[in-house]
């Protein structure tokens, strides 16, 4: 059988003999949505669980909307426009909006990049990267004893919303909704100490009931009051399967959805060989990012298997802590 399998911006073609094939999982066909600017449209006529953004929009005086970084495929420019015309109609300027790219721990996008995710925008909306130890508010300490801070200019928004695509995540349960917020948009420390929890019980792709992370990220988002979430599901292709707006839980969990529609697999039997793709660029931008796959490959292949992971690096490890780590270290535990 030849396969091809996504490789930064192309493939790698495999020839493998079909004696030894147990199978081929990959995303399930879903078509794209038609027209992306009509389908985001008539999401946020339509929100899940909430009052329309022109409505919320009608008292505010600043708006923040987050959107993904370098790290993602999300169309953030075709998403902002029906954002801000909604906002416009509800009596909102320019001036009053500014976007934040939820950064996390990742590098600042470059000017390029910002320049890309404004799109039609550029000119008219300020953007800003979010910078993990600049700009911070206290927002509180959660249920987990997560003490958080958060982007001073985004909690101060009289308005705030967020936006990105809803998938799975290899402890989080799923990206989307309040992720955007924590640990998109939050400090140093409380990054680093939820990402020291991903081996938790109940953590896990898929989970979010019993999921100490995915709770905690949900309360954090409850704490920061956002308003209003608009989500994209993507397919395999990286097009839009599914647009979701609405209140930061319900839309996001309406997302979860189609995402298990698209993404879930179910495997007859572990395998000796997993050779997976990270799923090009941009999630093979880095190794940090492409060690998803890793964390993905290693819930089907027997123990003492193997695993072959094919990712592209452009960007090298992409996080010097965990290359510390690694170089570091006497031993796999």
């Amino acid at each position: 059988m030849n396969l091809k399998l996504k490789y930064g911006s192309g493939f790698v073609q495999l020839d493998l003999p079909d004696s030894h094939l147990m199978g081929v999982y990959q995303p399930k066909d879903m078509p794209a949505v038609k027209d992306l600017d009509a389908a985001v449209r008539q999401s946020l006529a339509n929100p899940i669980g909430s009052a329309r953004l022109k409505e919320k929009a009608q008292s505010a005086g600043s708006v923040a909307i987050v959107v993904d970084d370098a790290t993602r495929t999300v169309p953030s420019a075709e998403l902002l426009v029906p954002i801000v015309d909604e906002l416009s109609q509800a009596g909102v300027s320019d001036e009053n909006i500014c976007v934040l790219v939820a950064t996390g721990l990742h590098r600042p996008m470059k000017q390029a990049e910002l320049d890309n995710v404004l799109g039609q925008l550029k000119g008219r909306i300020e953007i800003f990267n979010h910078d993990c130890e600049k700009n911070l508010k206290l927002l509180g300490k959660t249920k987990l004893g997560t003490e958080i801070h958060i982007n001073k200019t985004f909690l101060e928004a009289d308005l705030k919303i967020l936006t990105g695509d809803v998938e799975f995540h290899q402890f989080c349960g799923y990206g989307g909704g309040a992720k955007s917020v924590h640990p998109g948009l939050a400090d140093k420390d409380s990054i680093c100490l939820t990402h020291s929890r991903m081996e938790m019980d109940g953590t896990g792709p898929g989970r979010i009931e019993g999921n100490p992370v995915r709770e905690d990220i949900d309360e954090v988002g409850k704490l920061a009051d956002v308003d209003f979430i608009v989500n994209v599901v993507l397919n395999g292709q990286k097009k839009v399967a599914g647009v979701f707006s609405g209140n930061v839980i319900g839309a996001f969990i309406a997302g979860t959805k189609l995402c298990n529609e698209i993404y879930q697999v179910e495997v007859p039997e572990r395998a000796d060989v997993v050779i997976a793709s990270a799923g090009g660029f941009p999630k093979d931008i880095e190794l940090y990012q492409a060690q998803k796959a890793i964390q993905s490959a290693v819930r089907i292949v027997k123990k003492g298997g193997r695993i072959i992971v094919l990712a592209e690096c452009r960007e090298g490890h992409g996080s010097e802590l965990a290359y510390t780590w690694a170089k570091e270290a006497k031993s796999v535990d």
